[in-house]
């Protein structure tokens, strides 16, 4: 029977006045959330919240009595699981797109978002960007997700070298997030999992100042106490300055229910249409995140989308001392005292 042990713990860090990362151990679901949230003056966390209690009704709904249903996530490759997980996400991101274009002060707040949920032999990671998943097995740390970044961009694309890397100064601009469009497209990730795999979710508080050499040897050092490897590796972040909230979460195979999906799949799911903003709204009702002011669907037209691209794993550091005018048209720079959406900033 599968067993999936699970802990996790969030830092304010030594700058921030304000947590604004969140995350949830849902162990009845075998799911874990880990959200970064943006937009300053609170609202980033605002959104993280909110994506995660979304996704967690979503999730722990009952749908026998349902009045309405959301639309169908169509993919032929992905099981029902992670389906799920990828529809979930996408109704946070409306939820916290709703949200913000409810309230004035809201406008412009996002989230990044990365879960794992498990099932059979198997893990579905999905992620918004640049909040990471990583595996942790027979000594070795692995990168399960691709930052949504203008660095791994780059760097997919062969345009930037490693030393140029090194002193990039754009490393906290992201070219995905959740709840500042209408609607997100969402990676999914389909891993297969083996007895006492540990699977780390973190938000870039951790992975934006710590390197994954070095995050594997904290590792090391403290296997297999999952808890003091979290304790350490929070207060690596706070050594290096603590200018980040912190979260990590680590989810591990303690009995697998093998004979599940097996084949390791990589796709991304795409964002719901225009037409199915309403459909969207009226099931966030139905799940009780409703949002009270709603706004008019005919507001949810994308002037500006954003165009995909494949990257690679990559690993930058957080720099909150970019200028807000050497953002690139499209893109977004994260600051946890500002945000600069596509749109309606």
């Amino acid at each position: 029977m599968l067993n999936i042990i699970m802990s996790g713990n969030t830092d304010i860090g030594l700058v921030r006045q304000i947590n604004e990362d969140s995350f949830r151990l849902i162990p009845e679901k075998n799911t874990v959330i880990v959200c970064d949230g943006m937009g300053g003056h609170a609202a980033g966390e605002v959104a993280s919240q909110r994506a995660v209690e979304t996704v967690v009704a979503y999730l722990m709904h009952d749908t026998s009595n349902d009045r309405a249903t959301p639309p169908p996530l169509q993919s032929d490759s992905l099981p029902a699981e992670a389906r799920d997980l990828a529809q979930a996400i996408r109704l946070a991101n409306r939820s916290v797109y709703a949200t913000a274009q409810s309230q004035q002060g809201m406008r412009g707040m996002g989230t990044t978002l990365v879960a794992i949920r498990f099932w059979g032999g198997c893990a579905g990671i999905c992620h918004v960007g640049d909040s990471r998943a990583y595996r942790f097995a027979h000594g070795k740390l692995e990168p399960l997700t691709i930052d949504h970044s203008l660095l791994a961009e780059l760097k997919a694309q062969g345009e930037i070298t490693p030393d140029q890397e090194k002193n990039f100064p754009e490393r906290n601009v992201i070219t995905r997030a959740l709840g500042t469009r209408p609607s997100v497209a969402v990676d999914v990730k389909i891993q297969t999992t083996q007895k006492d795999d540990w699977f780390i979710l973190c938000s870039d508080g951790l992975c934006g100042y710590i390197e994954d050499p070095e995050i594997e040897r904290i590792l090391v050092d403290t296997y297999p106490d999952y808890d003091m490897a979290i304790q350490r590796l929070i207060k690596r972040a706070n050594d290096e300055g603590g200018h980040d909230n912190c979260t990590v979460a680590i989810a591990i195979v303690s009995e697998p229910d093998g004979g599940g999906y097996v084949n390791e799949v990589l796709e991304t799911v795409p964002e719901s249409t225009p037409e199915e903003a309403q459909v969207e709204l009226d099931y966030l009702d139905v799940l009780g995140v409703g949002v009270r002011k709603q706004p008019s669907p005919s507001s949810d037209v994308d002037t500006n989308p954003i165009r995909i691209v494949p990257a690679t794993p990559g690993s930058p550091k957080a720099n909150d001392s970019v200028d807000e005018d050497t953002v690139p048209p499209g893109r977004e720079k994260k600051r946890k005292g500002g945000f600069w959406p596509w749109s309606n900033g």
